[in-house]
């Protein structure tokens, strides 16, 4: 009898630890509620569990993706985002480039044409905000804090919450190491202005997108400042990186006063002999790049949030550092160029400097005695 007593009792003991504990564990914490409530009242979209995002992704099994990154980085992005998700499959992708494509396109979003075309977009920044109204509200910012996802808090806007840039973009001083002397080579941007480098001494970018991210740790008065100085030093002016990089390689500049660390690092993979060095001049003026969205009207919003996430990973990280070159995050943990700016103090145009870098680079210009600017 006791004997039968225990088989009884026990046997539904031992079944409800295995349906129920299970089920109970997964329930959401309070914390992630509290996320989740506060990520609703305000107007966005928020999972309390990865699971949840991969199970709604499964049925999805799709993306369509317009991305900014070369063809070669897009296809490193895609190859191990589908090895890691293979009930995932890519539908439909296009690099977009220059802001007259993204200019149309975002005239096409205006319209109401293209925003069934696509799930995940690359955002270019000189039209940031005319984005905003067209992209779903899903609380990034808050699932990455709770942990459902797992992106770096500062790779993600504070303010929209649903904007991840996984890459960044650092400007330099380049030189020549055969024609500068080494004790005029700027560690520091004011360098520039030394009286020994006025007159035609140096090559100068009439687009001032390099002294325009120094605003965050300079402030907009000192920037202007400083644009009229150089105007003072009579630079060489010109346009385009690569083509005054080469130049500067073949020995026609000495110096270069602000061009993209991916430029010159790309010049030097190509050819290990140029006549090219990249000078981290402080404060290092280190630009978002890469930001990307979930469209509206996206099909496979939660496969384009998964997408999102492996672009900030570190299998992705690695081919923004060795295809772009030099394009990673700043803030992803063993990235290239997160060891390069480690110990110096860095001017990061931000989220809000994407709002803001238009005007700032007209009155740049002014400062230096152009009436505008062409971009390119």
């Amino acid at each position: 009898m006791l004997y039968g007593f225990l088989r009884i009792v026990i046997v539904p003991a031992i079944w409800l630890w295995v349906t129920v504990l299970p089920g109970a564990a997964a329930q959401p914490g309070p914390g992630l509620l509290k996320a989740k409530q506060s990520a609703e009242a305000k107007g966005y979209r928020f999972l309390t569990s990865r699971d949840e995002i991969i199970a709604r992704a499964k049925k999805e099994g799709q993306l369509r993706v317009l991305y900014g990154v070369y063809p070669a980085t897009y296809k490193g992005f895609a190859e191990t985002f589908v090895k890691k998700y293979p009930f995932i499959t890519i539908q439909r992708a296009e690099e977009i480039t220059g802001s007259d494509a993204s200019q149309r396109f975002v005239q096409e979003l205006q319209a109401g044409i293209a925003g069934e075309k696509w799930d995940a977009i690359y955002l270019s920044g000189p039209f940031y905000n005319n984005y905003l109204s067209h992209l779903a509200k899903f609380d990034i910012a808050g699932m990455a804090a709770e942990g459902v996802l797992q992106i770096p808090s500062q790779m993600i806007d504070p303010d929209n919450r649903d904007i991840v840039a996984a890459g960044s973009a650092l400007d330099v001083i380049a030189y020549n190491p055969r024609l500068l002397r080494r004790d005029l080579i700027p560690r520091t941007w004011e360098n520039l202005l030394r009286p020994e480098l006025k007159g035609k001494k140096f090559v100068m970018d009439i687009d001032p997108a390099a002294v325009a991210a120094l605003t965050p740790a300079w402030g907009l008065e000192k920037v202007l400042d400083f644009a009229r100085k150089v105007r003072e030093q009579e630079p060489i002016w010109g346009r385009g990186h690569s083509r005054m990089l080469a130049s500067l390689a073949a020995g026609e500049y000495a110096l270069h006063g602000g061009t993209n660390y991916n430029s010159v690092m790309r010049l030097k993979m190509k050819n290990p002999k140029a006549d090219v060095e990249p000078v981290l001049a402080e404060p290092v003026p280190a630009r978002l790049h890469e930001a990307t969205g979930i469209l509206a009207g996206a099909k496979n919003p939660h496969v384009a949030l998964l997408w999102i996430e492996h672009m900030t990973t570190p299998e992705a990280q690695k081919f923004l550092d060795e295809v772009e070159p030099y394009k990673s995050s700043i803030f992803a943990p063993g990235s290239i160029l997160k060891k390069d700016v480690e110990g110096k103090k860095v001017s990061v145009a931000a989220w809000r400097f994407f709002v803001e870098r238009g005007e700032i680079e007209k009155q740049i210009v002014r400062a230096y005695g152009f009436p505008s600017t062409e971009r390119k």
